[in-house]
């Protein structure tokens, strides 16, 4: 074991040595991106798979577990260098990759470790190795699609979307909450997402089910990162070049809100967001009195207009609701839909509930109600989060 691994160890056995953890057994995976856990958590975690690791130096299981521990870990931690600095990312953890290809050199695990620790072409190859080894395995579903969608490889979309979909990769919950998020857009309109979670499922549920192809969902991260993409989109929506390029700007992250203020400003498409991006963002870009609430999602339009009847009709009409009273799939990733996703509903919803009060509208008042209700409790902090909209 190198001198680097066993720093890194040392760290993790000193930190976790202050916690009170009681889990004893090691517990799949997901990262932070599905997940709402603790550092101590993926400490703990990273000891547990260390210790099977230790038993067992071909359980490729415990290897790939081992090293998703330490990358939550290390996402959660190292702000300075995630996401704005993926080669010394990477650099953290290419001991541990190391470690694994002479262990498990040959197997899905391994690469599917290999391509989540470098970035383009590399990464790609080695998923791509993955899933030929193994086809059915989801694991690499996500990543490959998120390849292959900036390069408009529609074959691959609707190869991989519809696998992804049979595996249940994303929650019923999930899916819904984006499925209700595509509803909110007018026809043939772009919607921007901020992450993960409120696009990759977008893909899947156009490429996987058929569900509103019209709409262009775009990925805030993707335009920053590639510029075969960002071009191709601007020309989509009818955008000049811009003149300010990522050397203006002092990481990634900031270049990336710069672009998704200049789409929803310029694109000749109705231009949405998801309603969780922060006002601050519209703040800093002087829109916030262009942006409209509509329901899950935010509306920029610089001609004003009343949109009290288009969140009614989203929310009442268009959007299945009833999942949050009545969602018969577990999974694992229903926690951060509830704790997080969810709550992007609330504003409109608040907004419905005064709409309802002022026109005596007593049934709609009471359903409505009724929701704002269940997602507060779901959150696990309905007090706190109700007091927000006194």
């Amino acid at each position: 074991m190198n001198v680097q691994r066993i720093v890194w160890l040392a760290l993790f056995t000193l930190s976790a040595l202050g916690t009170s953890l009681s889990a004893q057994q090691p517990q799949k995976i997901y990262g932070i991106a599905k997940e709402q856990k603790t550092t101590a958590y993926y400490q703990e975690q990273a000891r547990l798979w260390q210790k099977e690791v230790d038993k067992e130096q071909d359980n490729a299981k415990a290897w790939y577990n081992l090293f998703l521990a330490q990358r939550a870990y290390l996402q959660l931690t190292a702000t300075d260098i995630w996401p704005n600095q993926k080669t010394a990312f990477y650099a953290r953890l290419q001991p541990l990759v190391n470690e694994a290809q002479q262990a498990i050199g040959n197997s899905f695990e391994y690469y599917c470790m290999k391509g989540m620790n470098t970035d383009g072409a590399k990464a790609i190859a080695a998923f791509e190795q993955a899933h030929a080894l193994a086809p059915d395995r989801p694991e690499v579903y996500g990543w490959l699609l998120t390849h292959y969608y900036p390069l408009f490889d529609e074959a691959k979309l609707t190869y991989l979307a519809p696998r992804m979909l049979k595996a249940n990769i994303y929650s019923n919950a999930n899916l819904t909450w984006n499925y209700n998020g595509l509803q909110s857009v007018a026809p043939n309109g772009v919607f921007i997402s901020n992450g993960d979670m409120d696009g990759i499922p977008k893909w899947v549920l156009q490429y996987g089910a058929g569900i509103r192809k019209d709409v262009l969902v775009v990925s805030k991260w993707l335009l920053a990162d590639k510029p075969a993409y960002r071009n191709r989109i601007f020309q989509q929506l009818g955008m000049k070049p811009l003149s300010k390029t990522i050397k203006d700007f002092p990481n990634l992250s900031a270049y990336s809100d710069y672009l998704m203020a200049e789409v929803l400003k310029q694109s000749k498409r109705p231009a949405y967001v998801s309603a969780g991006t922060p006002m601050e963002f519209f703040r800093t870009y002087n829109m916030e009195n262009q942006i409209y609430l509509v329901g899950n999602a935010l509306h920029y339009s610089k001609q004003p207009f009343d949109n009290t009847a288009v969140i009614e009709q989203n929310m009442m009409e268009k959007y299945y609701l009833e999942y949050l009273f009545n969602n018969f799939q577990q999974h694992w990733e229903d926690e951060v839909v509830k704790k997080q996703m969810n709550l992007t509903y609330l504003p409109a919803l608040m907004h419905l509930k005064k709409h309802y009060q002022a026109n005596g509208q007593a049934a709609q008042l009471a359903y409505c109600e009724k929701l704002i209700n269940q997602i507060a409790v779901d959150s696990g902090r309905k007090e706190e989060i109700l007091k927000w909209f006194e």
